[in-house]
């Protein structure tokens, strides 16, 4: 599943439903809180900054476009088919998605990693978690112009302090 995940990540082929939530925290504004109903993940995004993008996949996630058209926040989950590690996945996406990139901070845990860098005059920020056991994999990215790094990194933090990783299609890491 990890050449999937990664080409839907990168192409921002979502649909998703959400509501207005109080504010968050760093940005004190309204913001769009997404749950997804079938991997029970959730996000929320700064209304002020984004609004929902036009997806086609109804089941995996939610894609957002801030309201200059610049920045892009897609938020996805799927069962990882190949039953890949952690580690393989990771090097996937090094490789593929952002084979050109310059990373500046890339952890990785036991069932998380995170990347982020600069692919020419955008920064990236990637979260991917590994749930059940590493059958499902949850991940949420945001690109965005590096001429705006002092407004999308509070957002970057913020959004990373909210996202809620599910446990499993339809919340039940013991489904087979």
């Amino acid at each position: 599943m990890a050449p999937k995940l990664a080409s839907v990540l990168a192409s921002g082929v979502i649909i998703f439903t959400f509501h207005c939530a109080s504010a968050m925290a760093g940005n004190r504004g309204p913001v769009l809180e997404y749950r997804n109903e079938k991997y029970g993940f959730s996000i929320k995004v700064p209304a002020e900054q984004f609004v929902a993008g036009t997806t086609r996949n109804p089941q995996i996630g939610g894609l957002w476009i801030s309201r200059d058209n610049q920045a892009r926040l897609l938020a996805v989950a799927a069962p990882n088919e190949t039953g890949g590690s952690i580690k393989s996945y990771r090097e996937f996406v090094m490789g593929n998605t952002y084979a050109n990139a310059q990373f500046t901070y890339t952890p990785q845990r036991d069932n998380w990693f995170v990347l982020s860098g600069f692919m020419g005059d955008q920064v990236f920020y990637e979260r991917i978690t590994f749930a059940c056991a590493g059958r499902y994999i949850y991940g949420w990215q945001l690109f965005y112009p590096t001429r705006q790094k002092s407004l999308f990194d509070p957002i970057v933090e913020e959004i990373h302090r909210n996202y809620r990783v599910g446990k499993g299609e339809d919340g039940n890491c013991d489904q087979s």
